[in-house]
């Protein structure tokens, strides 16, 4: 099969260097404002799993690699590779049954969209915290998302997914079917080997009483604001999120502070009276000094997206990295202190500290890596010219961290450093992972973050 046969036997459609909008459709490959110098030979928009399936076929058959596309939201900007893209956005269907608690979604699926649907029947999911990424990568790293305290990771309520290997065949996988790669598909993120093109989610009853209350305090305040975020944690219910949010002082502080630190408490409540007994509970330990205040706001999932969808603006130069880590107290602390140096003043960082786990255990899937608190840093810059100053700032930021980091989230970990993905997995699961690679991909048809084998033979 040559280029020509492909076209033919696509439903979707596929953009070659030679065709007049390639450019277009490399460049909207990538969310991201800054864009690797990268030009896939081929683009595969696929219509649905059939057109997956011949495109690895092709792939496979004329010595070429392949890099599945579903948002294009991974920082690293890792879907844009020298090989050929199967760009799987147009496949976004989405179906709901109610009675037996199960979504089926194709992996465009976005957050928002799965999180408006399900509220609609009065059902959630623990969907991502940016509505535009769609379930594609989110599901494939984890999925670390909303009320993940009471929900548990995403991927640990997929209950099955239907998936392309590379050998071009169409699998089901789940607990008792196919459960190797029902293990790695949860959680393997870019080392997964195939492209998965349906998933089968478990759903939770809609909580009815989403409040969130905000102190703001000038950023020097940190350390008073993580004791008291991690003595609230071990008195509150594990539906609540107390997330730290470090960045330049909004405009209506402007003038009282250059950088704050935000504690922000959400609780997904079943009733206004759990509501606002836990928030209550919170609040009688926030520290003294607040600039801002304000307490028992309604936000349910269609204001929280509109929240945090400030924060990433679209078109801007992104640059990311996260750790795990058993201090909050230095975490948070050292994030404090990069964040009042940022070079540009969109950038921030964040800090969760997570509920006790109560001696319970983490499934046994790829998904790994975990502890009791998180950070996540985004340098955040409009032009080219200062992309030395802002990559400087977030791996300085990192460098500093590492001594107390535990590994990385590698759905947003910095994955143009070549340790990053190893250390996104307990090492047991990464040696598993490696395995499942060699077995299910033995000539590495599809690219992953520090592949090492040789390139593949081309045969036309």
């Amino acid at each position: 099969m040559n280029t020509n046969d492909l076209k033919q036997a696509i439903r979707g459609t596929v953009t070659t260097r030679a065709d007049a909008g390639y450019e277009t459709v490399r460049q909207g490959l990538l969310w991201n404002g800054r864009k690797p110098d990268r030009f896939p030979e081929i683009v595969v928009r696929a219509k649905d799993a059939a057109d997956v399936r011949t495109a690895v076929k092709f792939a496979a058959a004329t010595g070429r690699r392949v890099s599945p596309r579903g948002g294009g939201h991974q920082f690293s900007g890792i879907a844009l590779q020298d090989c050929v893209v199967i760009d799987l956005s147009q496949m976004n269907a989405l179906s709901i049954d109610a009675d037996a608690r199960i979504a089926r979604a194709q992996p465009t699926v976005t957050n928002g969209k799965l999180a408006a649907a399900l509220a609609e029947h009065g059902l959630a999911f623990p969907t991502g915290h940016c509505a535009s990424v769609p379930l594609s990568g989110y599901l494939l790293g984890g999925g670390f998302g909303w009320n993940a305290g009471a929900w548990g990771i995403a991927c640990h309520n997929v209950d099955s997914v239907e998936v392309v290997l590379a050998d071009g065949s169409l699998v089901n996988a789940s607990e008792t079917e196919n459960p190797e790669i029902f293990w790695a598909v949860r959680g393997a993120g870019p080392e997964f080997f195939g492209v998965v093109t349906e998933y089968r989610l478990r759903l939770h009853d809609l909580p009815r009483a989403i409040r969130t209350s905000m102190w703001t305090y000038e950023i020097d305040e940190i350390g008073a604001v993580e004791r008291w975020m991690s003595r609230a944690m071990t008195r509150v219910p594990r539906n609540v999120e107390f997330t730290a949010a470090m960045s330049s002082a909004p405009p209506p502080l402007a003038g009282h502070a250059t950088k704050t630190v935000a504690g922000v408490a959400t609780i997904f409540a079943a009733s206004e009276e759990e509501a606002d007994e836990t928030l209550s509970i919170i609040a009688e330990d926030a520290p003294e000094g607040a600039l801002d205040v304000q307490l028992g706001m309604e936000t349910p999932f269609e204001v929280l997206y509109l929240i945090t969808g400030q924060f990433y603006p679209e078109g801007r130069r992104y640059a990311v990295d996260t750790n795990w880590s058993a201090d909050p107290s230095a975490l948070l602390t050292r994030m404090a202190e990069a964040v009042k140096d940022a070079p540009s003043p969109e950038s921030y960082a964040i800090g969760v500290v997570l509920p006790p786990m109560d001696g319970e255990t983490m499934p046994d899937t790829a998904f790994s890596m975990a502890g009791p608190a998180f950070g996540s840093a985004y340098a955040i810059w409009q032009d080219d010219g200062d992309d030395a100053a802002n990559f400087a700032w977030l791996r300085g930021m990192s460098a500093d961290i590492a001594p107390i980091s535990m590994g990385h989230y590698i759905g947003e970990a910095d994955l143009d450093l070549a340790e990053r993905s190893p250390n996104s997995f307990a090492a047991p699961a990464y040696e598993r992972l490696l395995h499942l690679q060699r077995k299910y991909d033995p000539t590495g048809l599809f690219y992953r973050p520090g592949q090492v084998a040789e390139p593949m033979r081309r045969v036309s």
